[in-house]
């Protein structure tokens, strides 16, 4: 009689054990699943779904363009990362591929060192990149006239690191500036070296 309760306590505490295992995994399987929906947001949408938490208020998401999406398929998913300045800039990450997009122009292709330490996420998108603008405007000898600025761009990661980006505005003239307002033109991307210099040697 002693053996056999000795193998029937072993066995009910296996059997609980095993029950409660198998409970705490179907619970946590069920909250991870509601966590991790993956949705393709899109990065032109109105300034009214902007700052919307699609997680959170899914009602907005048909008024927006916001569609859930197969895993296998996330990662050609646009990540969007806004700028505080110039108004409506940002960062999009499709990929490995990264372009930096102003309004009414043409993205620009950035290699990723060019922004490194800036992360890319569905709770990264909501929080818009403390970044800042100096902007130079000037007339050479020869009247050639530039339109300059440059972005310095801070890491999310640590160590902090400032990432910067030059451009110049496109000069339009005659039936180039009609032709704009229908046309994105193309941001001219230059070293901020270069940039320097010519602020150093045209602006007063």
């Amino acid at each position: 009689m002693r053996n056999l309760i000795f193998y029937i306590i072993p066995m009910q505490k296996y059997i609980f054990i095993s029950a409660t295992a198998f409970v705490l995994f179907a619970c946590g399987g069920s909250d991870s699943g509601n966590k991790s929906e993956l949705l393709n947001i899109p990065t032109d949408m109105p300034d009214i779904c902007q700052n919307v938490d699609f997680s959170v208020d899914k009602d907005m998401r048909r008024e927006c363009g916001v569609k859930p999406v197969r895993y296998q398929a996330y990662r050609n998913v646009p990540m969007q990362r806004h700028l505080i300045n110039p108004s409506q800039a940002s960062l999009v990450k499709t990929g490995d591929r990264i372009e930096i997009r102003f309004p009414n122009t043409f993205p620009v292709v950035l290699n990723p060192l060019q922004v490194a330490g800036v992360t890319f996420s569905d709770s990264k998108r909501l929080a818009k990149i403390e970044n800042t603008m100096e902007y130079k405007e000037f007339y050479t000898e020869n009247k050639e006239r530039y339109k300059l600025f440059k972005l310095m761009i801070p890491s999310d990661t640590e160590p902090k690191k400032e990432n910067l980006l030059c451009f110049r505005v496109p000069e339009l003239k005659g039936s180039d500036r009609t032709r704009s307002v229908a046309m994105a033109v193309q941001m001219e991307m230059l070293p901020c070296e270069t940039l320097d210099e010519l602020v150093t040697k045209h602006s007063k």
